[in-house]
């Protein structure tokens, strides 16, 4: 007689604790089960004031070997994932026999785990204790709540977005980047948002602001041409010849540097770039 299909115990156990985190984690926050698991079990939304606010990330696992601490490996490609949300991402383990639900952060192991994706090593290994539970109770996971928060500030600043951290009127000023990666993104960020009000004032017809976010480009970032050419074309507003004709070399002189931009666009940018400056 031909058998029915198995349905094994460790496919059983991940739906239970899928089933059991998802029924604490309804205690404070919406978690949405995504219908295809490549990394990510739930979306989440924190409650405050009963309403949906910060959105985060947990990874589910049931196991029934959690003694003092629980271990697994994880593909690269997985941490690479949690590493690339905009939102913070847990990992949050079921223990069967004690039917307890154990949680971790990623976001507060980001600088070690990016030194772990440098090993050959195919996989990283994780290990979780029983410091941080999550509980049933709608005022039992303040912990993990307060840590979804910070994590969201922390994720931002990777991002290059500094947040101002606190609530209320009096807020804490962001802390300095943490790493030449974040530093940059950081300095991308305030060229791109300058870019932006440029575009704004110019279309206000407000000069003055204009030339004042150009000022302050052509001396926060000396490395693209596009505010220098901006900043030439507001002084030969001014009647500022010789500025004009100063910032329109010093956008060339940038265009010329440039070895990655395709040379036959390159070359009609700096022919269009020198009739300006010529016309001076």
């Amino acid at each position: 007689m031909i058998s029915g299909p198995r349905v094994p115990w460790t496919t059983r156990l991940g739906a239970i604790g899928e089933s059991e985190i998802k029924t604490r984690l309804q205690y404070f926050s919406i978690p949405t089960k995504y219908e295809l698991d490549v990394g990510i079990d739930f979306y989440c939304e924190l409650l405050e004031n009963e309403s949906p606010s910060t959105p985060f990330y947990v990874q589910a696992k049931g196991t029934e070997h959690f003694d003092q601490s629980w271990g697994a490996s994880i593909e690269k490609s997985t941490v690479v994932y949690w590493l690339e949300k905009p939102f913070p991402v847990f990992l949050v383990v079921f223990d069967q026999n004690e039917e307890a639900c154990y949680w971790m952060s990623i976001e507060e192991q980001r600088q070690s785990l990016i030194e772990g994706l440098k090993t050959p090593s195919a996989t990283i290994y994780f290990r979780m204790d029983k410091t941080r539970g999550l509980e049933k109770g709608k005022e039992a996971n303040s912990t993990f709540v307060n840590k979804i928060r910070d994590d969201l500030i922390s994720v931002e600043m990777w991002r290059g977005h500094a947040q101002l951290k606190g609530e209320g009127y009096v807020k804490t000023i962001p802390g300095a980047p943490r790493s030449t990666i974040e530093l940059q993104r950081m300095k991308e960020n305030v060229r791109i948002n300058m870019y932006s009000l440029i575009q704004h004032y110019y279309r206000s017809e407000d000069l003055d602001s204009v030339y004042n976010c150009c000022e302050f480009l052509v001396k926060f970032d000396k490395s693209h041409y596009n505010h220098f050419l901006w900043f030439a074309e507001v002084n030969r507003l001014q009647g500022n010849k010789d500025v004009t004709r100063e910032y329109f070399r010093k956008a060339l002189d940038i265009c010329g540097r440039d070895k990655t931009w395709p040379k036959e666009s390159m070359d009609k940018l700096k022919e269009a770039i020198t009739k300006s400056m010529n016309s001076v």
